[in-house]
């Protein structure tokens, strides 16, 4: 359930909480670094049987050994607004700590009853956004048949005039599907509609390996373009900066390191081995790749990674 602290371009240093199995997800993302969605659904249920005394007790031991925390998210596998228990859970969050919580969602749930009263007490909300119509939701998200776009926009519509905290979108950007200017001057009429509630715009790349083999990194002149086109709400997210890299980080790294000298290995291979959540060695993977520390080879699709000999 509990995983990192892992350092995110977004949230800084976050300790992640993960509600749902692997791929419980409302939409089958073509950019998701997770891959196919496995059980792709709309129903809100207890899918992780929590006992909430030790859930506050990993909760406060975890917090006293992450000297670092700048968030604790809710985040991870699947959609994380699946889980009936989440109140709960950030109910215990907040009577335990000042850390702010933040709730990570792909926005599909928030026209569902029960879904935004359930996160009102986060202090922050990410709801993706991708699409600026209902055409482009079905290409990128692939949702299930309950949502289109309308009940969306009336879901965040709402979750705007409810929520009195910080609430921040993030579009990820597609060479050849969502970044040509009409669909940016469709996204900034979308979010004019909207009102002044949305405090960030996050312009997002696929950067780590990705469940199609087809997606390509938009042009950086493009997403500066569309950048102004969306106004100075809007940012691009850039590289994460490792200065505060501390040791837990460095121990699990080392043994990634350790284990890809071996023989090259498969992402989620690499999770099960070490016994990490798989969103926390995406991210350690993605910072090993961009040092250099490790390189990757594709075999039928699949990507497997491997410590290069010196």
């Amino acid at each position: 359930m509990f995983y990192g602290p892992v350092l995110s371009r977004r949230f800084g240093y976050s300790l992640g909480i993960d509600l749902v199995p692997l791929k419980v997800c409302i939409y089958d993302c073509i950019y998701c670094q997770l891959g196919r969605t496995t059980d792709k659904t709309i129903e809100r249920k207890k899918y992780v049987d929590i006992d909430f005394k030790d859930f506050k007790t990993e909760l406060i031991k975890r917090i006293d050994n992450s000297p670092y925390l700048d968030y604790i998210t809710f985040s991870g596998s699947g959609e994380p607004t699946l889980n009936s228990d989440i109140s709960k859970l950030i109910d215990i969050i907040k009577k335990n700590s000042d850390i702010p919580v933040a709730v990570l969602t792909s926005g599909g749930t928030l026209g569902f009853d029960g879904v935004i009263e359930d996160i009102i007490e986060a202090d922050l909300i990410k709801v993706s956004m991708d699409a600026p119509d209902n055409r482009l939701l079905e290409k990128i998200n692939r949702p299930c048949r309950e949502v289109n776009f309308d009940k969306n926009i009336s879901g965040l519509k709402k979750l705007l005039n409810d929520f009195s905290g910080d609430i921040w979108l993030e579009i990820m950007i597609l060479e050849g599907i969502n970044d040509d200017l009409d669909s940016a001057y469709m996204f900034k009429n979308t979010i004019e509609d909207l009102g002044e509630g949305i405090k960030k715009i996050h312009l997002n790349t696929a950067v780590r390996p990705s469940g199609e083999n087809y997606m390509k990194l938009p042009n950086p002149e493009r997403l500066k373009e569309i950048k102004g086109i969306l106004g100075k709400k809007a940012h691009v997210i850039g590289k994460v900066s490792y200065k505060k890299y501390n040791r837990e980080l460095v121990k699990i790294e080392k043994e990634i390191i350790e284990l890809l000298k071996r023989r090259p290995v498969g992402m989620k291979d690499i999770a099960s081995s070490l016994g990490l959540n798989l969103n926390e060695v995406i991210k350690i993977i993605n910072k090993l790749l961009g040092v250099g520390e490790i390189k990757y080879s594709i075999n039928e699709n699949m990507k497997y990674y491997f410590k290069p000999k010196e």
